[in-house]
């Protein structure tokens, strides 16, 4: 089975390549002016926070940045058995990928499952090296019942629709349902009727592209145009992007969302 983080770094590493040079070096400098000194990048409050470090650091490998391995190794072994369990399990993604810890088992991903959480099987999977295709077949009917996708948040929708893609399915319900939450003027909008936003805009292109072949890719995203326009306006003044253009602040995790983007648009 494919494995979820190598895809999704892989894309985010094809948005930064498009990027000019110079253009480049300005987000990489940005995102190192949010690393506090005991090691971690700053969150929205300006403190060093494991959540965000992990979105830094991923953002700094697409854009083939140097940094501080030691650093950020040393801040996230701190935080490795936070009380805060997204905390917890950043720092210890962030550690295994590093080679300084041990990656994540596919037991993992079996109970989210099995509990019918797909957004926490998607989580499990991106830490898992890797997960054996016939699990995800055998446990992907018990997440989502066909009443309860208008319901769900375009992320729900778009890792559900990545589980059927690594069960080896393609074209499922999830499909349509998530083309309906792209806007007219660009970008993914996270429930039917809101305005459009950064996370949603990348991890809906991100699941689409998993839906289809690759030879067939441009002729399914028509809305390729619109969705590069909406990812420039959430670059932000500081060098970073932002939730939305109408942000006040561009932040790490966005800016790994925008090199997202920018990947699956190439």
């Amino acid at each position: 089975m494919t494995n979820l983080f190598h895809a999704v770094e892989a894309a985010a590493a094809r948005g930064a390549e498009g990027l000019a040079a110079g253009a480049r070096e300005s987000v990489a400098a940005a995102l190192r002016l949010l690393q506090r000194p005991e090691g971690g990048f700053a969150g929205l409050d300006g403190r060093a926070d494991p959540y965000y470090t992990l979105f830094a650091w991923l953002s700094l490998r697409a854009l083939g940045a140097a940094y501080d391995r030691d650093r950020v190794c040393a801040y996230m072994r701190a935080h490795r058995r936070d009380a805060n369990p997204i905390d917890a399990r950043c720092a210890r993604f962030l550690l295994a990928a590093e080679g300084r810890g041990h990656r994540a088992s596919w037991p993992a991903a079996a109970t989210s499952l099995v509990r019918g959480d797909a957004y926490g099987a998607f989580l499990a999977l991106l830490a898992a090296d890797r997960v054996p295709r016939w699990l995800v077949r055998c446990c992907q009917p018990l997440v989502f019942s066909p009443s309860a996708l208008e319901r769900l948040p375009t992320p729900r929708l778009a890792a559900g629709l990545i589980l059927e893609c690594l069960a080896g399915r393609r074209g499922t319900s999830i499909t349509p349902m998530l083309e309906s939450r792209r806007c007219a003027g660009g970008g993914f909008a996270s429930a039917s009727g809101a305005a459009p936003d950064l996370l949603a805009t990348a991890v809906g292109r991100f699941a689409l592209c998993m839906d289809v072949a690759p030879a067939k890719t441009p002729s399914r995203d028509g809305g390729r145009d619109d969705d590069l326009a909406f990812v420039e306006a959430c670059w932000l003044d500081d060098g970073l992007f932002g939730a939305s253009p109408a942000a006040r602040q561009g932040d790490a995790e966005h800016t790994f969302y925008g090199l997202l983007v920018l990947g699956t648009c190439r």
